[in-house]
């Protein structure tokens, strides 16, 4: 046998074990059929499930991959004709943490169980749902096998924990109408996770992942079954009653319709739909020049929408006002998940015409998890209208690299100096991310995309790049420490430099549960003028890897021919086991400052929760750049979670401008109550 032969022999045999090995580290449940439900009220029924398949010995995804877990968690898998059932027995030698009773407050500061679901087996989509031991829901939708999630979105499920001697449990009830799944399999995509804050632990069954949330890393789920096609229709009616100061009272009727037409697709509807959202925006501090964007609230847009979720964004939901009706349709049919979406606007005024918004996106999948998608967005009024396809990919090459790319093409107007696209190489865990990425933006593409997306600038050629690594210590003084470089210069299309900033960070986090960060920014920009910026961050903080915690930091340095300073403070705490109280200033000073761009902003919230699903809050607010004085007032019972509820707000506002000062009180009451016709 030649030497060449030899080396591609063992070249063959080394490519089999390596697949071989990623074969064998995909694990497998088998799903339960229950013979009599369990009741959900957070103790473990160890009768119930004694003859079911368990899933056992988690894998740590940090702060040591690949490491046994350091406690021991046993999970439960099973099904009725109407229902799936999840139970989570998680042991636990150090103290309890939680903390949370917001929904779907996602983040890794208590201690929580997940249970992931994979409902078409492609590897690429699902759906999350997480449980503290307090209760509190958590639950998304994941695309972009785990690059993707969308927390706006919510469906009705029912969950509750309780405490006992040796850890705590949690069990889960999640109806079939609830999710969308591809009918006549048997096989889903599956994972269970823990988190123990305690230990900074993040644990799966099937892993060990290379980051959160990885779809195609999962488990699966074998000999389930699934309901047959049944056709479901509900209604979610609201009545909303409504008074400001000075005005007579008003009312308002509408709602929403959704028919499942299938388990993989459904089609809603709505008129007059009530988009006054039951929580405010909280003003931000901002030292660019360009918009910031804020997170859809309102349910019509919420379920498909983390579908336009792309890197040039053609579709921001909140460019849409008011609507006097619209449809969407969205779902999955064979390797093809798609949304539609079409709405009306009234004639509110000649800038506001009546006007008609679509946005259609379809995603193709191929090869093992990646993506191919295509989006059209079209706004369309009398005298005009704007348009604009786009198309991507998402490549997951492997474990950790990816390859990402987008072209965007809008009309009127030249088809070039109207059109954008950027491509991304990048190899990225829950460890360490780096990517390179070279975008081109045409130098009228922002008048056209930016009145149905969201575009902050235009006319450039950019490269950026980032570089983030965690070195989990775990010694006696530190836990982790943070390294994190961001880079970026963009020039215009005849070749001017309009800007470039470094910005590099290090975070040292402590045993003792402080932490020290500094930052150093520095940037260059063509706008009028040349303006060369740069701040230097100083940030200490208690806890703040845990929901209790405190945080202050110092910045200084030079803003557009400003010197400026900025000091930050924040702490949240619980008061009694039910009263959270947060608090947060930001005090802004720039010398000189001749359009009084100073500013304090204090902003207040309180929350008790009487259970997790009745609660009052209170929100304020205050800015000193406007004499701006916000005060809010929401008491909150959610009946039939998540969508049968009632609010009862008030709100109190007041602010100076070039037109002087006003001052408005609002009272509103909002009911809505879902009903199904058909199930």
């Amino acid at each position: 046998m030649t030497r060449v032969a030899k080396i591609s022999r063992l070249a063959f045999s080394f490519i089999i074990l390596i697949l071989s090995f990623e074969l064998s580290a995909q694990k497998s449940i088998q799903a339960f059929q229950l013979e009599s439900p369990p009741i959900i009220d957070g103790i473990f029924e160890s009768k119930i499930w004694e003859k079911a398949d368990s899933a056992t010995h988690f894998i740590q995804m940090e702060p040591q991959p690949g490491n046994p877990e350091s406690e021991k968690t046993i999970a439960y898998f099973g099904f009725d004709d109407e229902n799936i059932y999840a139970v989570f027995k998680c042991f636990q030698s150090t103290p309890v943490i939680a903390k949370n009773q917001s929904r779907d407050a996602l983040s890794k500061n208590d201690d929580i169980v997940t249970l992931i679901l994979d409902t078409y087996n492609d590897n690429r989509s699902g759906y999350g749902f997480f449980i503290n031991p307090l209760g509190t829901q958590i639950d998304m939708k994941i695309n972009d096998d785990g690059r993707n999630i969308d927390l706006n979105w919510d469906t009705e499920w029912e969950c509750e924990s309780g405490i006992f001697d040796q850890g705590w449990c949690a069990e889960f009830k999640i109806p079939f109408n609830s999710l969308k799944y591809k009918k006549g399999i048997e096989t889903w995509g599956i994972n269970f996770g823990r988190i123990i804050r305690s230990n900074f632990e993040t644990n799966y069954w099937s892993g060990t992942l290379s980051d959160d949330f990885r779809i195609s890393q999962g488990g699966t789920l074998n000999g389930l079954k699934t309901p047959g096609s049944k056709m479901q229709l509900s209604i979610f009616p609201y009545l909303s009653i409504f008074k400001t100061s000075g005005e007579k009272i008003n009312a308002d009727i509408g709602g929403d319709v959704r028919w499942q037409i299938s388990p993989n697709a459904s089609l809603n509807g709505t008129i007059n739909p009530d988009f006054s959202t039951v929580e405010a925006d909280q003003q931000q501090i901002n030292l660019t020049r360009y918009e910031l964007r804020y997170p859809e609230k309102r349910l019509f847009f919420q379920e498909g929408n983390d579908m336009y979720n792309t890197r040039i964004k053609t579709f921001y939901s909140r460019r849409i006002q008011d609507i006097d009706f619209g449809e969407r349709l969205n779902g999955k049919i064979g390797k093809t998940q798609f949304n539609i979406l079409n709405v009306k606007t009234p004639n509110l005024s000649a800038e506001n015409p009546t006007t008609f918004f679509t946005a259609a996106r379809a995603k193709f999948d191929f090869l093992k998890s990646s993506t191919l998608g295509f989006t059209l967005v079209d706004k369309n009024w009398e005298d005009g209208f704007t348009r604009s396809l786009s198309l991507d990919y998402v490549m997951n090459l492997g474990k950790m690299w990816k390859f990402t790319g987008q072209f965007v093409g809008s009309a009127p107007g030249n088809f070039w100096s109207h059109s954008a696209w950027f491509m991304r190489f990048a190899r990225e865990s829950n460890i360490f991310h780096y990517h390179v990425r070279y975008t081109e933006i045409g130098e009228n593409f922002r008048e056209n995309v930016d009145q149905t997306g969201f575009i902050t600038d235009d006319d450039r050629r950019e490269i950026d790049s980032d570089v983030t690594y965690r070195f989990w210590l775990k010694n006696n003084t530190f836990e982790y420490i943070d390294l994190q470089s961001n880079n970026n210069v963009f020039w215009s299309l005849e070749g001017i430099r309009r800007s470039w900033h470094f910005t590099d960070a290090i975070n040292f986090y402590f045993r003792n549960k402080l932490n020290f960060e500094y930052a150093y920014n520095n940037e260059y920009k063509l706008f009028e003028e040349e303006f060369y910026n740069h701040k230097h961050t100083f940030s200490l903080g208690y806890n703040t890897d845990e929901w209790s915690h405190a945080a202050v930091s110092f910045t200084s340095g030079k803003n557009f021919d400003r010197d400026f300073t900025l000091i930050k403070g924040s702490a949240r705490v619980k008061l009694i086991q039910n009263l959270s109280l947060t608090y947060s200033a930001n005090l802004l000073n720039f010398n000189p400052d001749p359009d009084n761009s100073s500013t304090l902003i204090n902003v207040v919230t309180a929350n008790y929760n009487f259970t997790k699903d009745l609660w009052l809050k209170v929100f304020a607010q205050n800015s000193t750049k406007n004499n701006n004085n916000y005060f809010y007032g929401m008491f909150a019972w959610r009946f039939k979670p998540p969508f049968g509820a009632l609010y009862l707000i008030y709100s109190h506002d007041e602010f100076r401008d070039v037109a002087g000062f006003s001052k408005s009180d609002n009272l509103f009451l909002k009911l809505t109550y879902p009903i199904s016709i058909l199930n």
